[in-house]
């Protein structure tokens, strides 16, 4: 727990931004502790090597070129979420238009029999076994 402490110290000492008291607490226990000077080693080859490397930057504009496609990514996803939107209540309204087709053709069904059962609410009727087999009878007689 205080090795992750004193590795904190050590990383704010690079930056020097460390206290009187922190960089004596620092450079006490880097002269105890092998583990913390080996650590402190790794860090400074790891900056040197960075600070030797060349210099890179980035194109011209590239601020305004970045801040460009964000925005562009944000209003085709704002676009998306729109043409969902539109979609869901376009369907809700299908739905609705359904459910109320629905209830008036069960209410007619259940009118247009002499008595109330399943085959009168969903509109089936038994069929003889002779139409079934013979369609055409149908044509002759039209009761069913």
């Amino acid at each position: 727990m205080k090795m992750k402490k004193y590795e904190k110290l050590l990383y704010k000492s690079f930056d020097g931004i460390l206290s009187i008291k922190e960089a004596e607490l620092l450079k006490r226990e880097l002269s105890k502790s092998a583990k913390l000077q080996e650590i402190y080693n790794q860090i400074k080859e790891i900056r040197t090597a960075v600070s030797r490397s060349s210099n890179t930057s980035f194109n011209p504009l590239f601020e305004e070129r970045l801040f460009i496609k964000l925005n562009s990514q944000v209003k085709a996803e704002g676009y998306l979420n729109g043409w969902a939107e539109s979609l869901s209540k376009s369907f809700q309204q299908i739905a609705y238009t359904a459910a109320i087709i629905l209830a008036l053709l069960i209410f007619y069904n259940l009118n247009n029999g002499n008595k109330s059962s399943i085959e009168n609410l969903l509109g089936i009727y038994k069929t003889p076994v002779e139409y079934a087999l013979d369609p055409t009878i149908q044509l002759f007689w039209s009761e069913i």
